[in-house]
């Protein structure tokens, strides 16, 4: 296997492969006493085609029917695959030849060509991981045909690819001996890929989210609900921890519905809420009229106008303040709103999605109650990737190429074998992933930073490892928050985590979010769980006996522990802190 070079992937011509042949006795055609190469062994050797000496590797899949040795498509496969053989030995140029057969009986069958193309083509796709595959749609049947250029045109084939038709000599007219293939349909993946929320961007966002690809029912059914809830002109709350995916699965709504303007798909309406003020946020969705405030030299459209007959999106709902919700709340009721400094109302008939990575304690706290009830009339809660393991399998690979594309790097240059995709894989499956899709991406760019390393390039194995090291150090920005009392300085070298009861803290929040406890074992690099669970109970009795003396009633009747005990526990915290002193 030549690292870097294009695969050839191609069915057999059985009328014309390796050479032209007469439709009925199937015996070669000459002219001038010479054999007529065929459409694979054009495409592979004619001095007026491109790919010519550039190929390495060829996979031809033919029919195979009931197997046996004596069917012709069999043998026509066998001699494609000994003619190349005999071509490169002679130019010293020297092609791997696979025979992939298909069980298939009828030709024609698009379903049946289709099914044996979806799980045979991502095998080959993993087998030449990074390598463009070119795929040859001349030789085939016209089923055969159609079902390349669609599976191209929809998504079905991992890049990178192309699709190439390849031209018999008194066909081309002028043309090379191959030209592209391309239908230029617009299909939900390309579409997809070409969406962006205007103002919330992040890597997870290149992520296609396809439910045939999923293997967790749990996935299976999300997108189920998000598919019955698309079509409803009626709010959806989107639930999930940081880069659970939220921004794409609100793509994914939006272009299942019909509450979409195709011409704003490159830039549709959207918001990170928490990056603006009260005041700014509000002209940003309002508009604003010229001279309704200090800068606001003209007029100015708001979201809510861009939003008309389209979806809006705002992202990180829990950053609006109460005067905004209350704004809102009357703009999805009433269809209309009034931009800043203008008297007249606008209407806006659009669709209204959020998404907060917030628990429901602090989304309640931070909402008022009608707006929270008038977003979340219907809810869809992404899963983290530690509840969901089994998508890692294809989620990983995907990533690792969306990672290589956006970092910039070429996919020969970036490719890993399936050896490595798999040990990758192992790790992520026993990992909590605090992080979530964005874990997947550090890991991504860690492993692509040190194989193209121009310095010091670190063999595929190594830059693994490097990679994977990423799961292993502590990320402040992805930790569970920690209270004001952790000390910094508690994670240098040598020093001591400060016992001032953060541990603790943290690993309660931790519990109360149901997050995983990396980051602050990382941080503490030992936790004392007798000091925890101490700390825990002393908190639960101080707080049952403050209630108690509220209520006039004794502790011991607001929960199932003596009085005692819960003294013994407060004096237990004081005897701790007293000997840490």
């Amino acid at each position: 296997m030549a690292a870097g070079s294009p695969v050839l992937l191609s069915w057999v011509a059985v009328n014309n492969d390796p050479y032209e042949r007469h439709r009925g006795s199937r015996e070669y055609r000459l002219v001038d006493g010479q054999r007529i190469p065929g459409p694979t062994l054009t495409l592979l050797f004619d001095p007026d085609s491109e790919l010519n000496g550039k190929i390495r590797d060829a996979v031809l899949l033919y029919r195979s029917g009931d197997g046996s040795k004596d069917q012709p498509e069999r043998r026509i496969a066998e001699e494609t695959k000994q003619a190349i053989e005999e071509w490169s030995n002679k130019r010293n140029h020297k092609i791997h030849v696979v025979l992939e057969p298909w069980p298939g009986d009828d030709p024609t069958d698009h379903k049946s060509i289709f099914e044996f193309l979806r799980r045979k083509v991502p095998e080959i796709r993993k087998r030449y991981a990074g390598r463009e595959l070119i795929i040859h749609v001349s030789p085939g049947t016209g089923a055969m045909h159609t079902v390349w250029v669609l599976m191209a045109e929809t998504g079905f084939i991992g890049r990178p690819f192309r699709v190439v038709q390849s031209l018999r000599k008194e066909d081309r007219h002028g043309h090379r001996a191959l030209i592209p293939i391309e239908l230029g349909i617009e299909t939900f993946y390309k579409v997809y890929m070409a969406s962006r929320p205007a103002q919330v961007g992040s890597d997870e966002q290149d992520i296609v989210w396809d439910p045939e690809r999923f293997r967790t029912p749990r996935m299976q059914e999300l997108f189920t609900q998000a598919r019955r809830f698309a079509h409803l002109n009626v709010p959806i709350l989107l639930l999930g921890e940081r880069g659970t995916g939220k921004t794409t699965l609100a793509s994914w709504i939006r272009l299942h519905s019909p509450f979409r303007r195709k011409e704003q798909d490159a830039k549709w309406p959207s918001v990170a809420c928490g990056q603006y003020s009260a005041e700014t946020m509000r002209a940003e969705l309002f508009g604003y009229k010229k001279g309704a405030f200090t800068g606001a030299t003209e007029d100015r459209e708001g979201l809510l106008a861009a939003a008309h007959g389209d979806t809006l999106f705002l992202d990180e709902i829990g950053d609006v303040s109460q005067e905004l919700q209350r704004l809102l709340i009357r703009a999805l009721e009433e269809r209309r709103y009034f931009p800043l400094g203008d008297q007249q109302p606008r209407k806006s008939n659009f669709r209204l999605l959020t998404a907060t990575n917030l628990g429901p304690d602090e989304l309640q706290r931070r909402l008022h109650p009608d707006f929270l009830d008038r977003i979340s009339l219907l809810t869809l809660r992404l899963p983290p990737l530690r509840e969901i393991r089994e998508e890692l399998d294809w989620l990983w690979e995907e990533i690792y190429d969306r990672a290589a594309q956006r970092a910039g790097v070429r996919p020969q240059e970036a490719a890993l074998g399936a050896d490595h995709h798999r040990e990758v894989i192992s790790h992520l499956r026993g990992h909590p992933l605090p992080g979530n899709l964005r874990d997947l991406f550090r890991v991504a760019y860690r492993i692509i930073a040190a194989k193209t390393d121009p310095h010091e390039p670190l063999s595929p194995r190594r830059a693994v490892s490097y990679g994977l090291q990423a799961l292993s150090e502590p990320d402040e920005l992805l930790s569970p928050p920690l209270g004001a009392n952790h000390r910094p300085q508690a994670l240098a070298a040598g020093s001591d985590p400060p016992e001032d009861g953060w541990v603790s803290r943290a690993v309660a929040r931790a519990f109360a979010d149901a997050k995983p406890l990396d980051s602050v074992v990382a941080a503490a690099r030992r936790i004392s769980v007798r000091q925890v669970e101490g700390d825990l109970k002393a908190y639960l009795a101080g707080e049952l006996e403050r209630i108690a003396r509220h209520r006039g009633v004794t502790p011991r009747q607001l929960c199932d522990v003596s009085d005692r005990s819960l003294r013994a526990w407060k004096a237990g915290r004081r005897s701790r802190k007293k000997s840490s002193n």
